[in-house]
């Protein structure tokens, strides 16, 4: 049998060492991939075990109201504060810009302040009490807190600005609810286990982003951030 020239053998190797790496490389971003995917019962598990030592989270605000048929974008800004009383939310939103507004959420009541108007909206919660954190999902429930209101699905992965999540997606189990919100997708920090954005979609298809940056966890947040600072002669509509 005739010997290969030293060109034939030399390519030959060439194309079995090409093979040899390519097959490495797609062994180790197999592995690495399977590495850095979470169960659905796992995000959940993780989420958990990060909410047992919630007390309180302080972050800015970057909210995105998205109205799709005239396709139509508003954005605000301001800080959000959340701590508990036993396990009843309090919370504040403070929107500093475009335009001043503000929202607590404290014993049993939803109050929308507008500074301009020197109106306040009071909602009373009621038996919706339980879903009065849907905007600070993540931040602090448990595994079965989350499951009781909603049914879940883990959807994918994303990098967002240099940090890997998982994205959960909720659906409200009740129609009082759906008809709110049709569902809540997560972007869970796949470290830290709380959530650096939030998708809430409503059943017209109208949407609402929110961006969590300088998240603060388990600090002390004195009584005056959940002060509304309305005046005197503020006008009270009871919804």
């Amino acid at each position: 049998m005739r010997s290969q020239k030293p060109e034939a053998r030399s390519q030959k190797r060439a194309r079995a060492l090409v093979y040899l790496l390519a097959s490495g490389f797609l062994l180790l971003a197999s592995f690495t991939y399977a590495q850095g995917t979470y169960t659905l019962d796992q995000v959940l598990a993780k989420m958990e075990e990060n909410g047992k030592n919630f007390r309180s989270m302080q972050a800015s605000l970057e909210r995105t109201k998205v109205t799709v048929i005239v396709n139509d974008k508003a954005t605000d800004y301001g800080t959000v504060y959340f701590t508990r009383r036993g396990k009843d939310p309090r919370i504040m939103v403070d929107i500093t810009k475009p335009e001043q507004q503000r929202m607590l959420i404290d014993q049993g009541k939803a109050l929308l302040f507008f500074p301009k108007l020197k109106q306040v909206q009071e909602y009373f919660l009621g038996q919706d009490q339980d879903k009065a954190e849907f905007l600070l999902i993540g931040f602090g429930q448990s595994n079965q807190d989350i499951r009781k209101v909603y049914d879940t699905a883990l959807v994918g992965e994303e990098t967002i600005n240099g940090v890997k999540t998982s994205i959960l997606e909720l659906k409200p189990k009740s129609a009082k609810a759906s008809a709110l919100f049709s569902k809540i997708r997560l972007w869970m920090d796949q470290t830290k286990w709380i959530p650096i954005q939030t998708q809430l979609t409503e059943a017209s298809g109208d949407y609402m982003i929110v961006k969590f940056t300088n998240i603060k966890m388990n600090v002390k947040i004195p009584d005056s951030a959940f002060d509304l600072k309305m005046p005197k002669d503020v006008k009270t509509i009871k919804l």
